[in-house]
């Protein structure tokens, strides 16, 4: 199996002087929510390459990247930036950007960290659609269809939280870090604060926005346009803690298709400001 080295740094993401960014300003996690189909699955697939997306709506099929699937429980770690299993008709070298991981349960959550922290793999960026999706996993493994006790929407918070931590802390990896962590959540309107939030299950509501570095929220314009806002709103949960370094409001873009910000833009501003 060959692994990318993470001596190879995605184009654009250097300092000025041509060297690798400071390992204090490594990357950027980020909490996307969004109402449903408003283009959440493409922008969490825009991050450096190769991306790898924990998809558990099995959304990712649909964004316009070459991708390969993986099943971390049997298979090895694909190879970058071509694998034999990524051919098709289509593309016939095997050339890939994001690999997918379909999660059905918490097991898979579980092993796919295990083998990105053991830092033998090829990914620059990390994609979990979508939390709350996943939150409904580990609520199933807990209790099944019978109606959640006490003692398990305390071990749902832990798992949940936890989860987010690990995959967050990929940012901090001491020998093959990631750029780009971002989990992707839909969103309700919650009637006692008043404001569009993250749908989260219990206090995960109110814990999990505290750990990306920005939560944003992602909207539809009349235009067709997306537009990302992280700044402060009386009517959506979104804050930042980048001190600048990113506009208050972004319109989205996709690489090659559509001009625009990116994930990738966006850590490539944050790391060289």
């Amino acid at each position: 199996m060959t692994v990318q080295g993470y001596q190879t740094i995605p184009a654009g993401l250097t300092q000025p002087n041509g060297q690798p960014p400071t390992q204090q300003l490594q990357g950027l996690s980020s909490l996307i929510f969004a109402l449903y189909k408003t283009g959440k699955s493409s922008l969490g697939d825009t991050g450096p390459e190769p991306v790898c997306t924990l998809d558990s709506e099995i959304a990712a099929q649909w964004t316009p990247s070459p991708k390969i699937r993986w099943n971390p429980m049997r298979e090895t770690v694909p190879t970058w930036p071509y694998d034999p299993r990524a051919v098709t008709p289509a593309n016939p070298q095997g050339y890939w950007h994001t690999c997918v991981v379909v999660v059905q349960d918490y097991a898979m959550l579980e092993t796919t960290h295990q083998i990105l922290m053991s830092g033998q793999h090829p990914f620059n960026s990390v994609c979990v659609d979508s939390v709350p999706t996943i939150a409904q996993r580990i609520m199933m493994s807990l209790a099944g269809y019978r109606k959640m006790e006490r003692d398990h929407w305390g071990m749902l918070l832990r798992q949940t939280l936890g989860m987010i931590w690990k995959y967050r802390d990929l940012l901090y990896h001491p020998y093959h870090p990631v750029w780009a962590v971002t989990f992707l959540a839909g969103a309700h309107w919650d009637d006692k604060m008043r404001k569009w939030r993250p749908i989260l299950s219990g206090q995960s509501a109110d814990l999990v926005p505290y750990v990306p570095d920005f939560t944003g929220w992602l909207e539809a314009a009349p235009d067709g346009s997306r537009h990302l806002w992280i700044g402060p709103s009386p009517m959506h949960e979104t804050g930042e803690r980048l001190w600048g370094r990113l506009p208050y409001d972004m319109v989205i873009g996709y690489p090659g298709r559509v001009p625009g910000w990116t994930i990738e833009s966006m850590v490539q501003q944050v790391i060289q400001s």
